[in-house]
């Protein structure tokens, strides 16, 4: 949609959706649909009707449907509220949305690492955060390539890392994409602002950036309840410890 154009009001919405309802219903009638095969439909999962309305939507009516709508509208309530920003969706390629990478994040490129632990800080108290290092962002000798300027990312989510007994050597090797420290710390703020839980209790998630020690940096909950940003050994591969793949 651009800027000029005026979305449609709920009412006319409603009323395309009794006419194509009426349709369906008389279409489906006159075609024998039997008893069987609407009994598939009402027995099965919401995502199987939701791909055949999507599609017919796309399809059909021309409509592009929007996998991200209610994850945007958190980004955005997020960002107006701890660093009074507007994100322009118009200049972001979102990522494809899939069953397992259904969370989506967006990096503002002139947000320092620093900045947003110091956000996270000022929301969760100043005792809440903990760094081994005097700036995050001064630290960070390399980090795997990103996008220039601002940018979206979609990543699994969950309180722990999702690819668990992975080195930071492992991430790198295999061409995995994983969170690099802004990402990481951008990802568990917004998730400890929206469901009170913080990342990492049980295990650690390394990031894919080494620090001028040649470390790979991490983050974790400390025993003490703070979120902490390290580093440590870039071979280890402890079960609990991990990567968080992420999309573009």
């Amino acid at each position: 949609m651009t800027n000029q154009q005026k979305p449609a009001t709920t009412g006319q919405l409603s009323a395309i959706g009794f006419k194509i309802a009426g349709t369906i219903i008389r279409v489906l009638g006159d075609g024998g649909f039997s008893f069987d095969q609407a009994q598939h439909f009402v027995l099965s999962d919401k995502k199987e009707l939701e791909e055949l309305t999507e599609k017919f939507c796309e399809e059909v009516l021309g409509v592009k449907v929007d996998h991200w709508t209610e994850e945007k509208r958190k980004i955005e309530i997020f960002y107006k509220k701890f660093f009074n920003r507007q994100v322009d969706w118009t200049k972001l390629s979102l990522p494809v949305k899939t069953e397992k990478m259904s969370r989506l994040e967006v990096i503002f490129s002139d947000i320092t690492e620093d900045q947003a632990l110091e956000a996270y800080a000022k929301k969760f108290g100043k005792d809440a955060v903990w760094k081994y290092y005097d700036s995050i962002t001064d630290a960070i000798r390399e980090q795997q390539a990103r996008p220039e300027g601002d940018y979206p990312m979609c990543h699994v989510g969950g309180d722990e890392p999702d690819m668990l007994g992975k080195s930071y050597d492992d991430g790198i090797e295999a061409g995995t994409k994983f969170m690099v420290p802004k990402e990481g710390i951008i990802a568990a703020f917004r998730h400890r602002t929206e469901t009170s839980k913080m990342y990492d209790v049980k295990g650690l998630t390394r990031f894919a950036a080494l620090d001028s020690g040649g470390h790979a940096m991490f983050m974790i909950r400390r025993d003490y309840g703070q979120f902490y940003i390290g580093s440590g050994h870039r071979g280890g591969r402890l079960s609990d410890h991990g990567l968080r793949q992420v999309g573009f």
